[in-house]
């Protein structure tokens, strides 16, 4: 093959994994943890995050540095593609570096060039390269320390070693179970090289002062304010069954597999014990550094498991090399083999046979890019959006998942406050918490879900319920929005829009009508008791198209109900003061045209209407298009 056939396939290879990366890189959201990154790595100055945030989660000192230089490059924290982008850029870097691996390992280019395009189509290195966290660029930095710790191994040159030193430390130092890997490399060293004390003192040097670093950090941080003696760890415990049913599915093909990833699971260990045997029959030496990559940071991951809470696939994402490896090579020794006897293209019979496992990417990836069910995150940039352009500083939010994504798409003028704060916060707390919060605001929303599992939730809905007005119910892509206001209406009305038999008076419209996120539209009447009727009334609101093609004054939507849900009857009203309705108007069936309102009442037993003073049987209230 020519010079510029191979290199020409690599840049393909590189490109691809680049393509994949920046693919709708901002169209999902902010998750919590990510943004938790973006709003204390990247927008927190420096000294502020390692004194006041590093100490109270496990993560390195240089995760912190490297947020805030990022933000500085960037030129602040506004842009979801540019924050991403450095994931992208550090992950990318995987693809190069495992082709360079695969090509040293297993001396031929076309299985070189399926391991890089095994790292550049990864469902879960992209996952991780589309989020600003440490995982991917980790991930990156990783493989490719792993290729220069092997070419390390064979060719000790002075750059080597200072570029192993460069790249391997700072894998190390961006997370804490990176020293897994390296460890590997440690135990590959001394298995090819246990004659040569000089270079394997030279490379445990290296690692010691790179272990010391590490260990600096977390004592000067997180051990010496107590904190990982408290840690519980805040994912799952061991289980050795996660193994074949979480680790090998997430590790081999990502965590949106569209079908049971359980079952699969199974199905993908027997098949990477048949590559291991086969890589074995191929190299030995490919094989020890294969499974000794893929395996020790699962071994050593369950280990730490057995204190901390910490078995979860994305802290073995060094892993995934070792795995690449074993299906790269163990398929390109079978093609080798097959070729022997048919007489065909080996590169092509190689690519061929790890065609499954390319489909079950892209499945992956379609379900991850397409799929509602694997969104990555809630929509808080529509819930954010929908509260910036309606809250006022009177008034106050309360999100109830308490998760750092809404703070970074939430500008409202409003307060904004998360509650429950915590699991187990007493009942009576928040209570006590939303008495006092409603004596001093026009009106609350309540917003979002309460994590699952927690043992007060609905504990502020419960309350705003039984003790306020709910004036808004609405939906942001699945997040609830509610809003809440007193039953009594303070506002002092002169005047009346119009009187319906001497019996109720409408004083005031708050609009003609709003559109909602779910499609509802929502109208705020507010009534004046006059008289106590015979029979309990229902009041009206109907929409009749005006000027729609074909329909002309054809009754489109309408909702008809008791003064405020039953809470009042028109039987027994009359001090009841001025009381406000609240009406959802659904417009799924509504086309593009001119519409009016009309409301007024109505005996619900006779369908008799009450008369307005000249004679009508409901008042106009507005009119509206929809121009869809």
């Amino acid at each position: 093959m020519s010079s510029l056939r191979r290199y020409s396939l690599i840049v393909f290879v590189i490109l691809t994994a680049y393509g994949l990366r920046v693919h709708n890189l901002e169209a999902t959201p902010l998750r919590g943890d990510e943004a938790y990154s973006v709003l204390y790595w990247a927008d927190t100055p420096l000294p502020v995050s390692l004194s006041e945030l590093a100490p109270g989660e496990p993560h390195t000192p240089l995760v912190y540095a490297i947020g805030r230089l990022w933000n500085h490059l960037i030129g602040g924290v506004d842009s979801v593609f540019a924050l991403r982008y450095l994931s992208v850029l550090g992950n990318v870097l995987g693809a190069p570096a495992m082709i360079a691996l695969a090509w040293r390992l297993g001396g031929r280019l076309d299985v070189a060039l399926l391991a890089g395009l095994m790292w550049a189509a990864h469902p879960f290195e992209i996952w991780h390269s589309q989020e600003f966290r440490n995982y991917a660029y980790w991930a990156g930095a990783s493989a490719l320390g792993l290729w220069l710790g092997h070419r390390l191994l064979e060719r000790p040159r002075q750059a080597d070693w200072f570029l192993y030193a460069l790249v391997a430390g700072f894998a190390a130092l961006t997370i804490y179970t990176e020293w897994f890997s390296t460890l590997a490399l440690a135990i590959f060293a001394l298995r090819y090289r246990w004659r040569d004390w000089r270079f394997l003192s030279r490379l445990f040097a290296i690692q010691l002062i790179m272990a010391v670093l590490l260990v600096a950090g977390l004592v000067l941080i997180q051990v010496r304010q107590g904190f990982m003696s408290a840690y519980p760890g805040l994912v799952q415990a061991f289980s050795i069954s996660d193994y074949v049913t979480r680790f090998v599915p997430n590790l081999v093909l990502g965590s949106t597999i569209p079908f049971d990833a359980s079952s699969l699971g199974a199905v993908l260990s027997i098949a990477l014990l048949l590559a291991a045997c086969l890589v074995y029959r191929e190299s030995s030496r490919a094989f020890s550094f294969a499974v000794l990559a893929a395996v020790t940071p699962l071994l050593l991951l369950g280990l730490v498991s057995q204190r901390y809470d910490l078995f979860h696939p994305r802290y073995a994402l060094s892993a995934a090399p070792g795995i690449i490896l074993l299906l790269a090579i163990g398929g390109g020794h079978v093609a080798e083999l097959i070729a022997r006897r048919l007489r065909v293209d080996r590169s092509l019979l190689a690519l061929f046979i790890s065609l499954p496992w390319f489909v079950l990417a892209l499945l992956t990836l379609d379900a991850y890019f397409n799929n509602p069910a694997f969104r990555k995150a809630p929509a808080w940039d529509e819930l954010g959006e929908f509260l910036n352009q309606r809250v006022k500083d009177s008034d106050l939010v309360i999100q109830l998942a308490v998760d750092p994504a809404f703070g970074y798409y939430y500008r409202g003028a409003a307060r904004d406050i998360g509650l429950p704060i915590k699991p187990n916060q007493p009942v009576a707390e928040i209570t006590a918490t939303l008495r006092q919060l409603s004596s001093e605001y026009d009106s609350i929303y309540v917003v979002a879900r309460e994590q699952a599992g927690w043992g007060n939730a609905g504990a502020v809905l419960g309350w705003m319920q039984a003790n306020m007005q709910e004036v808004l119910r609405a939906d942001a892509a699945g997040l609830p929005i509610r809003q809440y206001q007193h039953w009594t209406v303070p506002a002092v009305f002169d005047g009346e829009m119009a009187r319906f038999a001497d019996t109720v008076a409408l004083v005031r419209a708050e609009s003609c009508i709003e559109q909602l996120p779910g499609g509802e539209m929502l109208l705020r009447l507010y009534w004046r008791p006059l008289a106590r009727s015979k029979q309990p009334l229902k009041s009206f609101v109907h929409v009749y198209g005006s000027k729609v093609k074909n329909s002309p004054n054809k009754l489109w939507t309408q909702a008809d109900q008791y003064p405020q849900a039953g809470r009042l009857d028109s039987t027994t009203w009359e001090d009841a003061g001025v009381f406000r309705e609240i009406y959802y108007l659904p417009a799924s069936t509504m086309v593009a045209g001119a519409y009016e309102l009309r409301t007024g009442w109505y005996d619900p037993d006779s369908g008799q209407r009450l008369s307005l003073a000249d004679g009508a049987d409901s008042f106009p209230l507005c009119s509206f298009e929809l121009p869809f």
